[in-house]
């Protein structure tokens, strides 16, 4: 229609134009042919006159063209109009089409925005709108959304084409597929229905199962825990990396293809016995991993294809139960162990837990605590038996009990029982509902405190009288406390001593000062009070003691006493008399001393001065008896019998002497043998034998239980088995037995002699170990003295001890016990 517009306004300009050509014509044609009449033609008229005659011939062919081409362009318009016609209906019918099934086409012609065309069935609750349409994040899921995206922009950028099931928040399927239509790219958006639909939602389907399968796949190789697939056979198929770990397999693929097996074949027959029945199991188990017994909590359970199972180590769970399990039986055992009753209730009063103590306060039975009883009817229970007061009504101690429960902070009470005992009653919600109630007896505490103010006020009392100045600072060196000594000792008012002074202040106040110490030497002073009252000495405090000098003459003993808190004691005693005393004891002592070193001096010097003349004696005694010096007569060999006993007993006197001076000295040293008990025994009887045959004494000798050697200085044994055997000869009757008897038993050695003399009373066995000191009861001879006193010294040079024993009818049994443990490096240390 256009077209044909366009060539009725050609036609309609060309009309003037062809008007004018001709009406030129028709006017030149007249003049022309009347001078061609008149005159002959020039030359150049006549080409003037050929030329318009072209031009108007070439305008008549032009006009002539034109209007044929006119009338082509014309119908060309017509049949234009007819072929727009029949697209249009095409199209509309098209588009009808569209609209009908339920499609939405979206199109993309160029960058700006695509049109759409149709629409969906609103069931499926897509937006409408275009916007809102194109905005697919808002009407579908994120990852499908970005999904689609991307496949359009692949579509328009690089001529993709697509196909993809889009599924709808509800479950809905929508199908999107996607291509190029010349260079328009268009995306169909249609429902899916019917064997599509349910093919696509299979797919879909297929596509969420296998990515599920995939993801739990990834989290079970993930997984520490082992995990196996089994089928129908019970052979493996598939392990996870935690289960090749655990048997130690180089992989997965290994641990399936060698059949490695990660419980030992009886707890695989009992699980699968257990699954054929209950379809699944669910045990602990033993397994070793990397050289390690642990346990393990199984479960296995059976599936279509086969079974599935896993292990989950529960070995650190059951050391940690253990410990728990250890720890409450514990605490619980601690808490029976304490005096304090502690009892937990749950969220409705519930006894759930209460220690020894608390049945052992109100008396309850343990049968009774066992049946869980609640808060309130333990509370009647004790009001029923007397225990509790009943002076309030049992709902207002219910509403406490129950107050104290809701509480949300701790709260406390005294309770007062019938017997007279206190209790402290400290009740603690927990959060989880319930309280925990401790019981605390304080009928002891408050007996002691009572104790206690009573010894305070005893305690003052007590200062006051004492005669020794006492006082006790604090930590902050202010008096706490003196009594009247304390203020006389130093002459200070009552007014000062009221006002709590500080310890330093004493030495400016007080009448009587210290004295310094004589040769200038340093002494304490009351600045020497001040910092042990106040110093901060990192160690443990300790107490000190000295003596001073008084201005006024008097000697005081001092105590610093360092006491709980902090807190120092000062104490002054007047030991002037006592000093006074000590001073003549001294004095008194020197001379004593003085004349005991006079007498050992003499004892020494006699018995060497002594030695010399007596080895003389004996030495010409000696000579006389020989041939060489003649015959002697029986009078003069009596003499020489009489000179040769008495020099010896003096001599054995001397050497005694010595003895005892060396030991005194220290200086003696034992030489220690394996002593031969039979022939030790035998040396020294040989040495009395004479004077008991004498005297008409018979020795009796038992060695039965003496064994054959002990460790000892056999000349000194010889020596204390000869001075006992002597004592005993010398005290026992005519016509008696001395018995002798050594036992070896219990570590020690003992040699014991008996007699069967007068006795000794009991005040005077002490006496005779003294030196120079004999038996009060005399005997045949009348002896040194040193006998006791030398064997007890040599005893004791050995580590042992001497025992004399008296009966009351008389008779003396002198023990000896050496002991055996002792060596000589003991021995040679004593």
């Amino acid at each position: 229609m256009k077209a044909g517009r366009n060539g009725e306004q050609r036609r309609v300009a060309w009309a003037p134009v062809l008007a004018s050509a001709v009406l030129v014509l028709c006017v030149g044609s007249g003049p022309a042919r009347a001078q061609a009449e008149a005159q002959p033609l020039a030359a150049e008229p006549l080409l003037y006159l050929a030329l318009v005659a072209l031009t108007i011939g070439a305008a008549m062919i032009a006009a002539f063209w034109l209007i044929r081409q006119q009338a082509a362009t014309a119908e060309e318009n017509v049949r234009l109009r007819a072929d727009l016609a029949d697209a249009l209906t095409e199209a509309d019918r098209r588009a009808g089409l569209l609209t009908d099934d339920h499609q939405r086409l979206v199109v993309y012609a160029g960058a700006g925005a695509p049109d759409i065309i149709g629409t969906l069935p609103k069931n499926l609750g897509v937006p409408g709108e275009p916007a809102s349409f194109l905005d697919f994040s808002a009407w579908m899921d994120a990852g499908e959304a970005r999904r689609l995206e991307a496949a359009i922009a692949q579509l328009r950028t690089r001529a993709e084409p697509f196909r993809l099931e889009i599924e709808r928040p509800d479950g809905r399927l929508i199908e999107a597929s996607g291509r190029t239509v010349g260079a328009l790219a268009t995306v169909r958006f249609a429902p899916l229905s019917g064997l599509r639909e349910e093919l696509a939602a299979l797919k879909v389907e297929n596509a969420r199962t296998n990515g599920m399968i995939e993801t739990m796949q990834a989290l079970f190789d993930a997984a520490p825990l082992p995990m196996w697939v089994r089928d129908a056979d019970e052979r493996l198929i598939w392990v996870n990396d935690a289960y090749a770990k655990a048997v130690d397999a180089p992989g997965v693929t290994g641990a399936v293809a060698a059949q490695t097996e990660f419980l030992n074949e009886q707890d695989r027959t009992r699980i699968a016995a257990t699954r054929r029945q209950s379809s699944h199991f669910s045990d602990r188990l033993s397994a070793v991993v990397e050289a390690d017994r642990r346990n393990f909590h199984v479960v296995d359970a059976a599936g279509p294809f086969g079974a599935a199972g896993l292990a989950i180590d529960i070995s650190d769970a059951e050391a940690i139960r253990r410990e728990l399990d250890e720890t409450v039986r514990s605490h619980s055992e601690t808490l029976d162990q304490l005096t304090t009753a502690i009892a937990r209730f749950d969220d409705k009063t519930r006894l759930l837990y209460h220690n020894a103590a608390f049945a052992r306060l109100f008396d309850l039975s343990t049968t009774y605590l066992e049946t869980a009883p609640d808060h309130i009817g333990i509370l009647d229970q004790l009001r029923s038996r007397g225990i509790l007061p009943d002076d309030r009504p049992l709902r207002d101690v219910k509403a406490e009990i129950l107050a104290a429960h809701r509480a949300t902070q701790p709260t406390e009470a005294l309770w007062h029982l019938t017997d007279g005992r206190t209790l402290r009653v400290f009740a603690s919600p927990e959060p989880r509902g319930g309280a925990s109630w401790v019981f605390e007896d304080l009928t002891e505490k408050l007996q002691l405190e009572s104790r206690l103010n009573s010894l305070v006020r005893l305690q003052g009392e007590t200062l006051d009288y004492l005669r020794e100045g006492v006082a006790v600072f604090g930590q902050d060196g202010r008096l706490r406390l003196s009594n009247p000594i304390f203020a006389e000792l130093w002459g200070l008012s009552a007014e000062f001593l009221a006002a709590k002074p500080h310890i330093r202040s004493f030495a400016a106040t007080a009448s009587v000062s210290i004295r310094a110490p004589l040769g200038g030497e340093a002494g304490p002073t009351w600045a020497t009070f001040a910092h042990a009252v106040t110093a901060f000495d990192e160690g443990a405090r300790e107490a000190e003691s000295g003596e001073i000098e008084l201005s006024d003459g008097r000697v005081e003993a001092y105590g610093i006493v360092p006491l709980p808190n902090g807190q120092t004691m000062l104490t002054f005693t007047d030991i002037s008399d006592a000093r006074e005393a000590e001073r003549m004891l001294r004095e008194r002592n020197d001379a004593l001393e003085n004349a005991a070193r006079l007498k050992s001096d003499f004892v020494q010097h006699v018995n060497y001065e002594l030695r010399s003349p007596l080895t003389n004696i004996i030495g010409f005694s000696a000579l006389l008896r020989s041939p060489e010096t003649g015959p002697l007569n029986d009078r003069q060999s009596e003499y020489l019998d009489y000179i040769g006993t008495s020099t010896s007993s003096l001599l054995t006197i001397v050497n005694d002497i010595l003895d005892l001076a060396t030991i005194d000295a220290g200086i003696m040293d034992l030489d220690l043998t394996d002593v031969d008990v039979a022939g030790t025994v035998g040396h020294a009887a040989d040495g009395v034998r004479d004077r008991f045959r004498e005297n008409d004494i018979l020795l009796n000798i038992d060695l039965s239980r003496a064994g054959s050697t002990f460790r000892a200085d056999g000349h000194r044994v010889t020596q204390i088995l000869f001075n006992l055997l002597s004592n005993a000869a010398n005290f026992a009757p005519a016509g008696s037995v001395v018995n002798l008897k050594a036992v070896r038993g219990n570590g020690e050695m003992v040699f014991s002699v008996s007699d069967q003399g007068p006795g000794i009373a009991p005040g005077e066995v002490a006496r005779l170990f003294e030196r120079f000191e004999t038996n009060p009861s005399g005997g045949r001879q009348s002896g040194a003295g040193l006998g006791l006193s030398i064997v007890r010294s040599f005893v004791e040079l050995h580590g042992g001890r001497v025992e004399i024993q008296s009966g009351p009818k008389g008779g003396t049994t002198v023990t000896c016990r050496f002991p055996l443990d002792r060596d000589e490096q003991d021995l040679a240390a004593e």
